[in-house]
């Protein structure tokens, strides 16, 4: 287990005093990022270096130091990352680990013990887990955030999928698109991202779309997982989501200026800041 210090940005560490009559003033200091970082090849069986292993590899970024703002930006990312409540970033990252390590142990052991005795293992008993985390260029008001999962647990193929986070860097908070859209944003932004679909892949109409193993099961619609980049907002697809595997995920990068309309008016003066 180890733990790295990865500053994400350049810390502001002088002292700025405005002196009026014994009064001074003292910028903060700005928030960084550590990770908690495990890297564990867990043999099934254990001292058998020939029996299937499970593959895990965490590396966790987190906000420090703690105070009120990065102490909502912890608990927004464990939660999306793990699903636990109350944990600290080491501790949430232990119990995780443990927990998945237990699980292969206690749902595989059984099979693979059978299949051994009967002469014929299967292949699937091999599983990798990855999760992966960085700080992304975005917004300069905002924290960009990003979860990149990628597992392979005997199935058909692996699975990935790229979790994008916007933390407003005053408060902490993990922003929505309620939090950025005006209210009845839904149906106008959802026409501007099928057209932009349309756009980017060329194509002209929705039957166009459907021919192509798009929106065959679903109807377009703004994913909650974007990203407020410096120049627009990033709605982003993972596989299966609108499209079939083989396609792969789908991001769609809307200006600003396109959504202008929409934008609430403090998010639009954000972005021309």
């Amino acid at each position: 287990m180890g733990k790295n210090f990865i500053p994400a940005f350049v810390a502001c560490l002088a002292a700025a005093f405005v002196f009026n009559g014994c009064q001074h003033k003292m910028t903060p200091v700005s928030t960084s990022f550590d990770s908690v970082v495990v890297d564990r090849n867990e043999q099934l069986i254990p001292d058998d270096s020939l029996s299937p292993a499970c593959r895990l590899h965490v590396n966790l970024k987190y906000a420090t130091p703690e105070d009120n703002v990065t102490r909502l930006i912890n608990e927004s990312i464990i939660r999306v990352a793990f699903e636990y409540e109350g944990l600290n970033p080491q501790l949430a990252v232990d119990s995780f680990v443990a927990s998945y390590i237990r699980d292969y142990h206690r749902e595989l052991t059984p099979y693979y013990k059978d299949e051994l005795q009967k002469g014929d293992v299967g292949g699937w008993y091999n599983y990798q887990y990855e999760l992966s985390t960085s700080i992304v260029p975005s917004r300069s008001d905002v924290w960009g955030y990003r979860l990149f999962l990628a597992t392979d647990e005997g199935g058909a193929h692996g699975n990935y999928m790229a979790t994008y986070l916007n933390f407003d860097k005053t408060t902490g908070r993990l922003l929505t698109l309620d939090d950025v859209f005006i209210s009845g944003y839904e149906k106008p932004l959802t026409q501007v991202l099928l057209t932009t679909l349309q756009d980017q892949l060329h194509m002209h109409s929705l039957e166009e779309l459907h021919d192509n193993g798009f929106l065959n099961w679903t109807d377009m619609y703004p994913t909650k997982n974007f990203l407020l980049e410096p120049d627009g907002v990033s709605f982003y697809y993972n596989v299966y989501e609108i499209a079939p595997y083989a396609t792969g995920p789908t991001e769609l990068v809307v200006p600003y200026e396109t959504l202008k309309d929409l934008l609430k008016p403090n998010e639009t003066q954000k972005e021309n800041q």
